[in-house]
């Protein structure tokens, strides 16, 4: 074939509609010598030897789902003193305010009146298990001596746990109650005023532990999906982990949501968006490599996208997966191993003369 024909060859449209299937299994070869290459305008570049491929990104910084609770009223009330204020360090345990309710009340008497019936169970039952051993009472009597006691017991631990599960604990010489704290962190915010009468289940604080952090990801098109377990980096501020979830972002776009938890905290805060590194394998062991383009070496041919590789006798086209796009680069999926050269100009040409040879 003669330089003339590759010329003309060279002029056809990269948009112009091919006169021939491609094969998913057989790949286009064009015969083209280094000097025609050049003549052409075509030039390559081999693919960078690499493990991984770093991807760059932003975040934003927000807390773990168990990072915050809320201590809220237990019963319909008045708080009567509250004592600690926004940003104030409390430890689990800490009394946070003092409260008064006649629901409180009730169940602490009811707390007392189960424990003395417990108490006042276990004695009979370890009286009636003397006269039972001597053969003073019958089986039966014994027996339910037992399902006695049993209730009893089982009455007490409800009504601790009733009074555990609101917080509240009795303290002071006159054994106020006070609600307190079931986790240390940071309080974030206060609802609770002295005198101020509450229903059940009102919020009076919110608690957070500062240092349980995690990324945030809003992942277009123009950054490849990561897979959990591959590492992401905020170098600026001391912070790495890993992504454990990758899930559609849900309003509709093309975007996917990605959470990453963190090994190195650094000094991030919540709230803050910052610029990150997705650091993604770029072998995922089946002989599919993911590399790093220009977007220039990108052609579609057939709508089926794809690069130019160098070979010994010229250029085949070689069908790959895209990951993500942007204006200067693609990253792409397929059997690129380090070292393959690919074109990056005078894709054009290559495109007009694949179609001229079929």
């Amino acid at each position: 074939m003669s330089l003339k024909r590759f010329l003309m060859a060279g002029a056809w449209l990269a948009s112009a509609a091919l006169p021939f299937e491609l094969s998913a299994t057989e790949l286009a070869a064009l015969s083209l010598s280094a000097e025609q290459a050049r003549a052409l305008g075509v030039r390559v570049s081999p693919i960078a030897a690499s493990t991984d491929l770093e991807v760059g990104t932003h975040a934003r910084v927000v807390f773990t789902p168990d990072a915050q609770y809320v201590v809220a009223a237990p019963y319909a009330g008045m708080v009567q003193r509250v004592l600690v204020s926004v940003g104030q360090t409390v430890r689990p345990g800490q009394a946070l305010a003092t409260f008064a309710s006649p629901q409180l009340y009730e169940a602490s008497r009811a707390l007392t009146e189960a424990n003395s019936q417990s108490h006042l169970a276990q004695q009979s039952l370890a009286r009636d298990k003397s006269l039972y051993d001597d053969g003073i009472i019958a089986a039966s009597r014994w027996q339910a001596t037992q399902a006695r006691a049993a209730e009893a017991t089982a009455m007490a631990r409800a009504r601790r746990a009733e009074l555990a599960s609101a917080g509240i604990t009795f303290a002071g010489p006159g054994g106020e109650a006070q609600m307190i704290a079931s986790r240390g962190g940071i309080v974030s915010e206060v609802s609770a005023v002295p005198g101020m009468r509450v229903d059940s289940a009102s919020l009076l604080f919110r608690i957070v532990n500062p240092v349980a952090l995690e990324l945030d990801l809003l992942v277009g098109r123009d950054v490849p999906v990561p897979s959990p377990g591959e590492r992401v980096n905020v170098p600026q501020r001391g912070a790495s982990g890993t992504v454990i979830g990758v899930a559609p972002s849900g309003d509709g776009t093309a975007g996917v949501r990605v959470r990453a938890s963190l090994v190195k905290r650094g000094d991030l805060r919540a709230g803050e968006s910052v610029g990150v590194t997705l650091t993604l394998r770029r072998s995922n062991g089946a002989g599919a490599f993911r590399v790093r383009v220009p977007a220039a070496a990108l052609a579609y041919v057939q709508g089926t996208p794809g690069l130019f590789v160098a070979t010994d006798k010229g250029f085949r086209f070689q069908t790959v997966t895209v990951d993500s796009t942007d204006e200067a680069s693609a990253v792409v999926r397929g059997n690129l191993p380090a070292g393959t050269r690919v074109a990056v100009a005078g894709i054009g040409a290559l495109k007009g003369m694949l179609a001229g040879e079929q």
